[in-house]
């Protein structure tokens, strides 16, 4: 048993440097893809753009400091997220290494369009005592988490704008049906992944059908999901308080991305505070399901759908811009400060104590 969790190990941390491999190979066309969309919707929005900056311009001060606190408070609570789960393997782990593993990593998950922030928290939770195919499950475990969180705030945000019969989401029934069944969809797939029945079935199908390169490739996935239900039946297991603590800070850390769009609307209108929370909930979750690189561009489209219907298209383009800032723009200042000033050697992978 030990010798087969060793091994699969050995294949996690195979599987990350592969990653990171693919990724700078691909990363380029990314940027240069995604950066000459945003350019050309800049262009083409241009009137708007202009009208939504003019709102921002006249926002007070105290609106964008609330912003600020708003969008460094989530990052906090991603850093307890990281320090509960981490916790449980390594004794000594403090509550501020989480934090700070959670601003360097967004960090990099910003400059990389997404793709390199799980790889950035394994070394840095390797860095700090746990051994990188161990930081590979609980990243996933995380990520799953956070996915179903979203969902869960999405799904009660739209279930209270349609019994309240709200006109944000009038007209977009059958878009938000679709939206919905897809986006349950992927998170009970998920789910269904954590189980060893459901993920060792999938791998038997997977061992007749890939062949060659492909073969590598599922070899190394399986590899990953192994560490990632290893470490969840831990949680579940031994932490069930841990799990609801977990859950807990993520609808935490999530409102702090919601209020966003209230502050700056309701600086000059009187909007309900539950009606554009309810709205940010829903459009996150159904932005979800729209494959875009860091979720740039679905969000903002969801968004000023619903938004629109209610205020003005120049206040919801200002709420959406700033919305965006909170959530990839502000936090880039303090997580370069701590990934660029960190000086500490690379430590390598320590076992954790006997189990």
């Amino acid at each position: 048993m030990g010798v087969q969790r060793y091994a699969r190990r050995d294949e996690s941390i195979k599987g990350a440097e592969f990653a990171l491999k693919q990724g700078k190979k691909k990363s380029w066309l990314k940027y240069v893809l995604v950066f000459g969309l945003i350019f050309f919707a800049c262009w083409y929005e241009r009137n708007f753009l202009a009208q939504a900056a003019e709102k921002i311009r006249k926002l007070p001060n105290w609106t964008i400091f609330i912003i600020i606190v708003l969008s460094l408070t989530y990052l906090v609570w991603e850093g307890t997220i990281i320090w509960l789960l981490m916790r449980q393997s390594v004794k000594h782990y403090s509550w501020m290494q989480g934090v700070r593993c959670s601003f360097v990593c967004s960090f990099f998950r910003t400059t990389t369009l997404g793709s390199g922030g799980g790889v950035a928290q394994m070394y840095e939770m390797n860095r700090d005592g746990l051994p990188l195919a161990r930081g590979a499950g609980l990243s996933m475990v995380q990520y799953i988490f956070h996915k179903v969180s979203i969902t869960l705030y999405g799904l009660i945000g739209f279930l209270c704008l349609l019994f309240a019969k709200d006109e944000s989401v009038s007209g977009y029934t059958a878009f938000l049906a679709a939206g919905i069944g897809l986006t349950a969809l992927i998170t009970a797939v998920l789910l269904l992944v954590t189980g060893p029945p459901f993920s060792n079935w999938g791998f038997l199908i997977a061992e007749r059908l890939c062949h060659g390169k492909w073969q590598d490739k599922r070899d190394k996935m399986k590899a990953q999901i192994d560490s990632m239900q290893e470490e969840s039946l831990r949680l579940l297991k031994h932490s069930p308080r841990t799990a609801g603590g977990i859950f807990l800070c993520d609808f935490a850390k999530l409102t702090c991305w919601y209020l966003v769009p209230w502050f700056v609307l309701s600086a000059d209108l009187p909007v309900s505070l539950w009606e554009i929370v309810c709205i940010t909930a829903a459009a996150q979750m159904l932005a979800g399901v729209i494959p875009t690189p860091a979720g740039l561009g679905s969000l903002e489209f969801v968004f000023l759908m619903f938004s629109t219907k209610i205020v003005g298209a120049a206040e919801a383009g200002a709420a959406m811009i700033l919305l965006r800032c909170a959530v990839n723009i502000i936090p880039l200042v303090p997580g370069a400060l701590l990934a660029l000033t960190d000086r500490r050697k690379k430590k390598g992978s320590r076992e954790c104590p006997a189990e």
